[in-house]
């Protein structure tokens, strides 16, 4: 405990001067001494007590002020809070601390410092602070030094409220000092004054530390007697659950929240009707903020759906669905219901796209390529976005062009104002400069995109040194999943070709060619684009992605359009594309992954060879 006296100390030292004007607060506080107890009646208590208006607590305290005790002082500060907060008054608040009677009481009250306990003056301190009493006043640096030279008596409780009181104060030497300690306090008291066995203190606990920092082992302690509680199906409200997920949500990433995390989820899931819309907004997009993929736990399907038709199911209007949209884009979450609500809604009122925000349309762009559904009014949706002009005069920072138009091209949109912004050469070389494989990838799909499908726009692109070079900086595969599958299914690795790349700056993880029959065919070893691979009549090139699960969608598990529109523009080509999950082929046995591989390919050639044979 010396620790946290030393840290006030050194706190209150950097800001000495600001303070020498109560220095002889601590020389004026008195010895405490053991009163003698009274068993006749207070009457004075009992008066204050029974005042209707503030102005009588006031005018009592004018009258008795020299010879009132420290309980008779604080007394009359509590029916002053009382009266004031629950409007049975006849003062405004901002008059009563100008008022002479209560400069009288402040003055007294500080006189007798030393004889206040520290949970008198931790709710003096609350009064003072409700009344707007400067935080430099003499009462509130009296206030203060008693609770700082007592701060180790605190119980967890009163260190939390202390916590939440000093916040209403401005900035001081003292007040910084003592929110530096408090969790200090905390942290040590814990251990010994947790109770354990009360779930709603528990979650107290829980949402403090979740705004200051403190150590593993503290965060580890509450949550694991949380988890002890709530792994034993005791009850608990809908709304304690939702806080530990708010909780949860605020602190630094940690595996170990996943248990009690996913607990919590399903308390507010099985009594879901008792939050608001607000409550459930809030926990989303604190949920979706989370998310990433070595933090999954943070992702529950089920809830995210849940909000999604919740919106849907209550009517919410488009500015809800939109909100929704982004927050499931967030982590990859598809809803097709909501997707066609918020469609509809456009459809209905066709000025609601027409007037878009930026953000607004973007989420919407967003949304629609997380996977290949197309919604209700797709056609209509579609030409709005294309004669749409939200994007056409913006030139804030923070649109992301080139993921903005990746998406618009693997909807077959080429809006020329957003080509324009990500194709410019300063922002081009901006993202050089950043070096981001994302950044990356959307400059391919819009070069792959228009070479192919729209070659009047070619002269938006930069040169092909330009795009050399984005490609030489993508850092190669580390690993090829399939490579020895391949190779032992098909006899051997000259038949496998690994690694390949195509003029357009496609990565192929695997080509083989295939002739009539299903055999293949052995491949120069010299080969380094896929154009370079001479392919024989009557034969079939066929190239094997490898599809991690950033191409699917979290939960329906379905290809993202642009990893989509991807392969359309190798098909266009005319190659024979086979993606493969790497979801699905870790969850494979080993002697099953040759045969899966093969009957892949032979089912896709013997399509290939029958639709040639139809032609």
């Amino acid at each position: 405990m010396s620790r946290t006296i030393r840290l006030l100390n050194n706190c209150i030292r950097l800001n000495n001067y600001r303070l020498q004007q109560y220095s002889k607060v601590n020389k004026e506080l008195p010895k405490q001494y053991v009163p003698i107890v009274s068993t006749s009646p207070d009457y004075l208590i009992q008066n204050l007590k029974n005042s209707r208006t503030s102005q009588n607590v006031l005018n009592i305290v004018g009258a008795h002020y020299k010879i009132m005790n420290t309980k008779q002082l604080l007394q009359a500060l509590r029916s002053i809070f009382t009266l004031q907060k629950y409007g049975s008054s006849n003062l405004a608040t901002r008059d009563i601390v100008k008022n002479s009677d209560f400069e009288k009481l402040c003055h007294h009250l500080k006189s007798q410092a030393g004889l206040i306990e520290i949970n008198e003056a931790i709710e003096a301190l609350k009064v003072v602070s409700y009344l707007g009493v400067s935080p430099n006043s003499t009462i509130v640096q009296t206030l203060l030094q008693v609770i700082r030279y007592n701060i180790n008596d605190l119980s967890l409780q009163q260190l939390m409220f202390l916590d939440f009181l000093l916040k209403q104060f401005k900035s001081s030497p003292l007040v910084e000092a003592l929110l530096i300690a408090i969790p200090i306090v905390f942290e040590v008291h814990l251990p010994m004054h947790m109770d354990r066995g009360n779930v709603v203190n528990l979650i107290d606990y829980l949402q403090f530390i979740s705004r200051k920092r403190v150590s593993e082992q503290c965060i580890s302690l509450i949550v694991n007697n949380l988890n002890e509680y709530l792994e034993n199906d005791n009850f608990l409200e809908p709304k304690l659950a939702k806080s530990i997920i708010w909780s949860i949500c605020d602190m630094q990433e940690n595996e170990f929240f996943e248990s009690v995390l996913r607990r919590a989820l399903n308390i507010v899931l099985s009594s879901i009707d008792s939050l608001t819309w607000q409550d459930l907004e809030t926990t989303l997009s604190k949920l979706s903020v989370k998310y990433s993929s070595k933090c999954s736990y943070y992702y529950h399907d089920v809830f995210f759906d849940f909000c999604a038709n919740y919106v849907t199911d209550k009517n919410l209007g488009f500015e809800e669905a939109i909100f929704t949209l982004r927050k499931l884009a967030k982590v990859n979450h598809t809803n097709d219901n909501l997707l066609n609500y918020t469609c509809l809604k456009c459809y209905e009122d066709n000025t609601l796209l027409r007037n878009a925000s930026q953000q607004n349309m973007s989420t919407l762009i967003t949304s629609l390529v997380l996977s290949e559904f197309r919604p209700i009014h797709w056609d209509f949706i579609k030409k709005e976005i294309i004669n749409s002009s939200c994007f056409r005069e913006y030139e804030k920072r923070d649109m992301l062009w080139l993921k903005l138009a990746a998406a618009l091209c693997s909807l077959d949109i080429y809006k020329l104002d957003v080509l324009e912004k990500a194709l410019s050469a300063d922002y081009l070389k901006s993202i050089v400069k950043q070096q981001n494989r994302f950044d990356f990838d959307h400059f391919l799909l819009i070069y792959q995109a228009i070479a192919t499908f729209h070659p009047n726009y070619l002269y938006l692109l930069p040169v092909k040194g330009f795009v050399d070079d984005i490609v030489s900086q993508i850092k190669p595969v580390e690993e090829y999943s399939f490579q020895k599958s391949l190779e032992k299914g098909l006899g051997g690795e000259k038949y496998v070709k690994t690694g390949l790349q195509t003029a357009l700056g496609h990565h192929i993880d695997h080509v083989i060619v295939l002739r009539k029959g299903g055999y293949p065919i052995a491949l120069s070893s010299n080969v380094q684009y896929l154009e370079d691979i001479e392919v024989p009549l009557e034969s079939h090139l066929v190239l094997i992605l490898a599809l991690g699960s950033s191409n699917y969608t979290i939960n329906t598990k379905r290809l993202k359009q642009t990893t989509a529109f991807t392969i359309k523009t190798l098909e266009a080509k005319g190659h024979s594309v086979i993606p493969v999950c790497l979801d699905i082929w870790n969850s494979l046995a080993d002697f099953e992954k040759v045969p899966y591989l093969m009957q892949a390919i032979r089912l896709k050639i013997e399509n290939e060879f029958q639709m040639s044979d139809s032609m």
